[in-house]
């Protein structure tokens, strides 16, 4: 699961010793398994947005947004230091944005300059994060994160936009996505049609309209996983497309995502290469 390891060099450690024994790593980034994210992916790589100038993502939720309980089910471990480590909120759902990013747009992060604030009296892990970032090639990303967001569930929404076209998607509607070409009205995509391509339509199991949601979107990233281990077990070559799943390098990109962003806060908010 996410995320990965407490530390980088964990993460590094764990990264060698999948590629020097050849073994194949998945890691549970749960939201990519859906096959919107799929198909926002191939309307990327295909150039349908053009050069991506801007990223806009956020993921607030409120059940943290009072004191935990320590007899409560709410898991009181994950605003502990001494078992989440060094970050709660980032590190718990900023780094679902983080992979959903670069999943989706492949840009890689040049450089963080993050907030992380505890809001709660009493609370010592951050219950609210905000991250300006810089891509690789120019573009320029704003990620929000909060779990005292009252009045949001699970509300993870990712906007891209390009020099032809814009993006937006939200985990609470999974299968649907908008797509808006430059000069023309929105287009909504939705799960099951004939437009998805076959890539995404993969990983569609019932019709459009018939809703699809988180379990499906687990077993998308354990099915491929499955059938690359059972091919690599036939003595098959794996090709690229066999290897649709998290993989240990994007779990090593999420643990180094929340080292620098936690870096950057403690300096004072300041900007920190990756």
């Amino acid at each position: 699961d996410k995320p990965l390891t407490w530390t980088v060099e964990e993460s590094e450690e764990l990264e060698r010793l999948s590629r020097e024994k050849d073994l194949l790593f998945g890691v549970t980034y749960t939201y990519t398994g859906y096959p919107c994210v799929k198909e926002m992916r191939k309307l990327v790589s295909d150039g349908l947005l053009g050069k991506i100038r801007f990223v806009n993502a956020e993921y607030p939720q409120e059940w943290l947004a009072n004191p935990v309980d320590e007899s409560s089910p709410l898991a009181p471990w994950r605003t502990d230091p001494a078992v989440s480590g060094a970050s709660n909120c980032l590190g718990d759902i900023g780094s679902h944005i983080e992979n959903l990013v670069a999943t989706i747009t492949g840009l890689k992060i040049e450089r963080v300059c993050a907030r992380l604030d505890s809001l709660v009296d009493g609370r010592t892990l951050d219950d609210n994060a905000s991250v300006m970032v810089e891509y690789a090639g120019g573009a320029k990303g704003l990620y929000w994160s909060s779990q005292i967001a009252f009045g949001y569930d699970n509300a993870l929404r990712i906007r891209i936009f390009g020099v032809k076209g814009g993006l937006e998607w939200c985990q609470e509607d999974p299968d649907h996505f908008i797509f808006t070409p430059n000069g023309a009205p929105k287009q909504i995509f939705s799960r099951g049609r004939d437009a998805f391509s076959a890539e995404a339509q993969r990983y569609s199991r019932i019709p459009s309209g018939h809703p699809e949601g988180v379990y499906e979107a687990f077993a998308n990233i354990y099915k491929p996983f499955v059938e690359a281990l059972a091919k690599k077990l036939d003595g098959k070559k794996l090709e690229a497309g066999d290897l649709d799943f998290p993989s240990v390098g994007a779990g090593l990109s999420g643990v180094r995502f929340i080292n620098r962003c936690v870096e950057s806060n403690k300096n004072g908010s300041t900007w920190v290469d990756m």
